[in-house]
């Protein structure tokens, strides 16, 4: 097996078994929410991306039906996704709030750069790294007023927004 491949394994093995430890039961909605959105916001923008040939993938599961890394948006970044909302701080002041997006965009950034430099699972450079800067940061923004909007739905009340 290629050694890309054995690390995709390990990343639908990992991500699963963390999901599992990490969503406490009466979030689980939330985690829901926020999983199933983020898959959604990641395959909106990397459709687009991928077909103008900024972001690439060598080694995919499904090579003939996308160009997409199906592990990558579809498991690995909205599980972090899921980390970021359950660990948000949310009645801090605006500078922790600020401080939290930023370290989770880095964590992706950071990941994405790993996974890059040392297997061919994509293809990243700086250009890259950049556009995926923000790009997690609009997704992410989203996201948590996605997830902020279902919850102050059910329960009738009101949360910081940021």
């Amino acid at each position: 097996m290629n050694v890309d491949y054995f690390v995709l394994l390990l990343l639908w093995i990992i991500f699963p078994f963390i999901l599992y430890k990490m969503v406490p039961r009466n979030r689980l909605r939330e985690a829901i929410a926020t999983f199933l959105f983020f898959q959604m916001l990641t395959w909106l923008f990397s459709i687009g991306l991928s077909y103008t040939n900024t972001l690439e993938s060598p080694i995919r599961l499904f090579k003939y039906a996308t160009k997409l890394n199906f592990t990558m948006e579809y498991l690995v970044f909205p599980a972090l996704a899921v980390g970021f909302q359950l660990k948000f701080p949310n009645h801090s002041n605006y500078p922790r709030r600020l401080l939290h997006y930023l370290l989770w965009v880095g964590i992706i950034v950071s990941f994405i750069y790993l996974i890059g430099k040392f297997t061919d699972i994509m293809d990243v450079n700086n250009n890259h790294l950049i556009m995926s800067f923000f790009n997690f940061i609009i997704e992410l923004w989203l996201s948590r007023q996605y997830v902020l909007w279902i919850i102050n739905k059910n329960n009738n009340k009101s949360d910081q927004i940021i």
